[in-house]
Formats: structure tokens, sequence, C-alpha cells
């Protein structure tokens, strides 16, 4: 269902501390799965940064604000890759001590409301995919466990270094966070990177037509999606 005309979005979990798999999926998309390749987006601090920008920029990157997502989707009719994990999977983000262990699950947090609306209100189709592996590549030094009841209570009372990074970092809107790789300098691990794309979830089942200039696909738009409607494909996403 790769090679189809219709409106996509790749949404790709986990963030990990830097998204260097989304990367590799770039160069693997342009050149193995051209219908689906598009645009990605990154936060507004990340397009900012010196070099970083030029090099998001000549992949054709753009800052991840509502408004410009709808123009490149309706109007630009452009797929979109994004990571929707954001700042909260990069503090959840932790490297195995054995490669062959299972991945830690709270380097997911997958309920992102706000893709669910997006897809509704421009009938593209969602892609999920995982990257195991991709947590491997870097160490983090203050990382924050999500479902840890205990480490909630205790944020109250006594100082939590991630936790304070992680509510820094959604201020800034970009993530601030200390971390180290091989020989403890920014050099990545090189684990094995395995990719698993799910089938397509689509907004609106059984629905079809065209988008606005008419050259791509989409399920039945809706504007204002309700409540309901968003609850409703966030249980098929998760």
């Amino acid at each position: 269902e790769t090679k189809c005309d219709h409106l996509s979005i790749i949404a790709m979990h986990p963030h990990a501390i830097l998204p260097l798999h989304g990367f590799i999926w770039g160069a693997i998309c342009h050149q193995l799965l051209p219908d689906l390749y598009g645009t990605g987006c990154a936060t507004e601090i990340a397009m900012r940064l010196p070099v970083l920008r030029h090099v998001l920029h000549y992949l054709s990157t753009r800052p991840a604000d509502k408004k410009g997502l709808l123009h490149m989707l309706q109007i630009k009719e452009e797929n979109l890759f994004i990571l929707p994990g954001g700042v909260a999977e990069i503090f959840y983000s932790r490297r195995r001590n054995q490669p062959d262990s299972l991945p830690f699950t709270q380097t997911i947090k997958a309920r992102r409301y706000g893709l669910m609306k997006l897809s509704l209100q421009t009938g593209a189709r969602i892609f999920p995919a995982f990257v195991f592996g991709a947590s491997d590549m870097l160490d983090q030094l203050f990382h924050v466990e999500q479902n840890d009841a205990s480490k909630e209570k205790d944020a109250k009372t006594s100082f939590d270094v991630g936790r304070m990074m992680q509510s820094i970092s959604r201020k800034l809107k970009g993530g601030i966070a200390l971390y180290y790789g091989q020989y403890y300098l920014p050099i990545p691990h090189t684990p094995k990177l395995s990719m698993v794309l799910g089938d397509p979830i689509y907004p609106v089942e059984n629905t079809s037509e065209r988008n606005v200039n008419g050259n791509k696909l989409t399920c039945k738009r809706i504007a204002n999606p309700t409540d309901a409607q968003v609850n409703e494909l966030m249980d098929r996403y998760v």
C-alpha cells in the first residue's frame, strides 16, 4: 500500500536522544520508497541552530507549526515524516546494557492527540513505525521514568535533574539533554537497527476524495473533528 497517491503521514517511534535513525530512514525512503517520501518537520529551536538548520533545510525539513503543516499537506500535497514523541521521548530514552534484551517500553509516548487531529483535518493516512535499536546509539546521564508513580511523588519533594531538564526543554520547545556515546564522547554506538512499518491507519475508514488541488487521494476531511473522533483514531493508533 506504499505505492499509492494517497496523502500519508509516517509517524516514527521512538524519538531517542538524537533521531539519527530518522536521517537514515530519509535516505532509504528517498531511494526505495519514493511514493512515501515527503517533508520532515522539526522543532523551532532545531531550525535555528547553526549548521543543523542547513542540514535540515537540505533534507526538506520545516518547523512543526500547525499552520505550516496544514499548508504542506493540503496545498503543497506533500507527505509528512514526523517523530511525534518529541521532548518526552528524548528523556525516556535509555540505552540497553545487553543488546539482545528487549527495548525499554518507556521510550514510547504514542498518545499525541494533535497528530490525530491533523490526520482527520487533512484526510492523510498514518503509517506507524518503530525502529528497534534507535535508543541504543547514545547514553543519557539523566533519563526520566515514564510509569514510575513513586518518582512522580518524590519529584515534588526532591531535586530531580532529569525532570528539571525535561521541564526546561518543554518551555524551550526543544530537547536539551546530556548524553555521550563511545569512549564517553558524542560518537554514537553502532547497534543493529530494525524498522517495522505498520499497515496504514485511515482516519475515516471506507471514504475517499481528492485533495484541494486534486492530485492526491485522501479520506474524508473533517475541518473540526470532535473529541470522540480524535479519541477513536487514537485508540486505533496505539
